[in-house]
């Protein structure tokens, strides 16, 4: 059976008019989208300089509490990160200079690099965190500092490589600002010095991990060769006893109370 011209000219394609039709339509629907992707962005764009206002008006009238209470700078920071904006991701630029808070933790970050080198004598780079506080507050009176303001204040140096980091060890936290990356076994070291009141000896890692007295006289050596303990040798259970000051100073304030 034949069929008809007119139902051939029916299966056909659009032709050269339909093209031109659906290109523009395409372009029509092009255009709406730029329309409205542009004013999405303008809207977007005020309701950034509303905020950037609102917060700046904020900073401004709070600027000396937010820097002088710990809670108030935690709320208000928080704040921030909830209306999307970071007060600490550009310390130097505009955020800084509207709130004021970049400025503050590197002024922070000054003090404990300062506090580090400070006691370096005595602790050999190894700075319990509980010890820094009490420092820090006692260099910025009137100013209460708090150990998450020294965990972001000591974040921000890691842009300098490594130089200072916080460990947490034996259910203590240290501010480290020796040079060398710790090993596995010299870790495992401060771990037990952390739990026990800054004490640590080869004879007493032998008998905890099993290690030979070679080893674990070699991981205590390490902590005698740079300067980064105290070497006791009058002690009555072993020959030779290494103390962290300041794991035990912080220690022993922890058992008085204060």
């Amino acid at each position: 059976q034949q069929r008809s011209p007119h139902a051939l000219s029916m299966r056909r394609g659009p032709g050269l008019a339909g093209l031109k039709q659906g290109h523009a339509r395409q372009n029509a629907i092009g255009a709406f989208g730029n329309q409205l992707g542009a004013a999405e962005a303008s809207d977007a764009k005020q309701q950034l300089e509303s905020l950037r206002a609102k917060l700046t008006e904020f900073a401004q009238k709070h600027r000396t509490r937010i820097n002088s209470d710990a809670e108030f700078r935690k709320a208000f920071c928080e704040m921030c990160l909830a209306t999307g904006v970071d007060p600490l991701a550009s310390s130097r630029g505009l955020w800084d200079e509207l709130l004021g808070v970049g400025q503050f933790y590197d002024d922070l970050a000054v003090q404990i690099l300062t506090v580090c080198l400070q006691t370096r004598d005595l602790n050999g780079g190894l700075l319990d965190l509980a010890e820094c506080v009490q420092l820090l507050r006692g260099a910025r009176k009137g100013v209460h500092i708090t150990t998450e303001d020294i965990q972001v204040a000591v974040n921000s140096l890691s842009a300098l490589g490594r130089g200072v980091v916080i460990r947490d060890c034996g259910g203590r936290r240290l501010v480290c600002s020796v040079p060398d990356e710790l090993s596995a076994d010299t870790a495992q070291v401060l771990e037990v010095a952390a739990g026990s009141g800054g004490r640590v000896c080869a004879s007493g890692l032998t008998k905890r991990f099993g290690w030979s007295s070679e080893r674990a006289s070699a991981a205590v050596g390490y902590f005698i060769r740079e300067g980064l303990c105290w070497v006791d040798e009058q002690d009555l259970e072993a020959p030779q006893v290494c103390w962290f000051p300041s794991i035990a100073l912080s220690a022993r304030s922890d058992d008085v109370g204060l």
